[in-house]
């Protein structure tokens, strides 16, 4: 057996289906995968998947910016501000009219 990197499944009757097409190659290199991995192939497609929005989340929630480029971006958002009379003007008149808003 090899050592694969698993998820959690998610808790609960399974009842969403899906269905897709693959090339025979495909699907003989999924079989010798899963049988190699102890797993089912469904079991071994949905884990696949899962890894890969595993994957895709934390990319899309990080970003990544050269030393620089951050070194500036800190820089600016540390700065002093400076007001901006009809944005302050407006700021005041709306609060309180936003639920949660300071």
């Amino acid at each position: 057996m090899f050592a694969i990197e698993t998820v959690t499944p998610t808790a609960g009757k399974m009842e969403a289906r899906k269905e897709l097409r693959m090339h025979r190659a495909d699907e003989e290199r999924i079989r010798a995968a899963a049988a190699a991995t102890g797993l089912q192939e469904a079991d071994f497609i949905r884990q696949a998947a899962l890894l890969r929005v595993q994957e895709i989340e934390q990319r899309v929630s990080l970003s990544v910016l050269p030393v620089e480029a951050f070194d500036a971006f800190k820089g600016a958002v540390e700065a002093s501000g400076k007001v901006v009379p009809g944005l302050q003007k407006a700021a005041e008149a709306s609060k309180g009219l936003l639920k949660d808003a300071s």
